[in-house]
């Protein structure tokens, strides 16, 4: 039998107990707990067989804003690969979630169509050959392969001298000074929590700015200058929504496997991680 239990909230909500194993994405806080921790108010709580599904819901991006989407798959491969020997037991769930994550995408979440944030901002950009791309952290890294193309210049900016991972010839520094403004028509995609005055300071080396793509959780609190036509997350969110109605479907079919997976776990394996009964988020 399964014996764990999952609660959910939303990033920064609220403070987890010192004991708890959190795993964080963009909009959410998933963490084990013992079975006796406080958990912070309005955290929600799932026990057991009903904790795996919402486990493997999540990693297969049916709880995320676009529906399907792979990064949050890549965040919990990051997060499991950095688990220490002491969390073994709850290593040997996460390894049964990707290997049904993977078997559950493969049959029916392949081919929605925009999934990811990086094919969502490559349909926005469409064929603009100059893209400005403002962040070096995860998000930016899942976008800037889908920018490339052969006739197109993209610009990293980001706060650091030099970020790994980013070519040296396209990477630019934003606090450094600079007199030059580069005139070719350009596409600004932020993914980094930029405030909006460095935005706009961005947006002063650019001559023609012909788009502005504001990934940013704040822009709701802190809209970005309107120098250029904005598209903003929520208006990213609203696009594939038509999409998400119509492939209902098949994101039925996945969330029954998804059922089907968690009910075949719970008869084969008895989970205690080390004493960590609560898994919350």
């Amino acid at each position: 039998m399964v014996d764990f239990s999952v609660a959910q909230q939303p990033s920064g909500a609220g403070s987890w107990p010192e004991s708890a194993l959190v795993w964080r994405t963009c909009v959410r806080e998933i963490a084990l707990v013992d079975n006796g921790g406080s958990l912070p108010a309005g955290a929600s709580v799932w026990h057991d067989e009903a904790a795996y599904a919402h486990l493997l819901e999540v990693i297969c991006g049916l709880d995320s804003p676009i529906i399907g989407e792979t990064e949050v798959l890549h965040q919990f491969k990051i997060f499991t690969a950095g688990l220490s020997a002491s969390h073994g037991a709850f290593r040997e769930v996460a390894h049964s979630l990707l290997s049904d994550a993977r078997t559950i995408r493969c049959r029916h979440l392949i081919g929605l169509g925009s999934r990811s944030y990086g094919s969502a901002v490559r349909r926005l950009v469409k064929d603009a050959s100059r893209v400005a791309l403002a962040g070096t952290g995860m998000l930016a890294r899942e976008i800037a392969p889908f920018l490339a193309r052969p006739n197109r210049k993209v610009d990293v900016w980001g706060r650091r001298e030099h970020v790994d991972g980013f070519d040296r010839a396209t990477y630019r520094m934003l606090s450094a000074p600079s007199t030059t403004v580069i005139e070719q028509p350009a596409v600004l995609v932020i993914a980094a929590p930029l405030p909006s005055s460095a935005i706009a300071c961005l947006a002063g080396r650019y001559g023609n700015v012909i788009a502005l793509i504001d990934l940013r959780a704040e822009g709701a609190s802190d809209p970005a200058p309107a120098f250029a036509p904005i598209v903003t997350l929520a208006d990213v969110f609203a696009a594939v929504e038509e999409a998400t109605r119509l492939t209902a479907g098949r994101v039925q079919a996945a969330k029954d496997d998804i059922g089907a997976c968690a009910r075949a776990f719970a008869t084969r394996t008895k989970v205690n991680p080390s004493g960590w009964h609560d898994l919350c988020s």
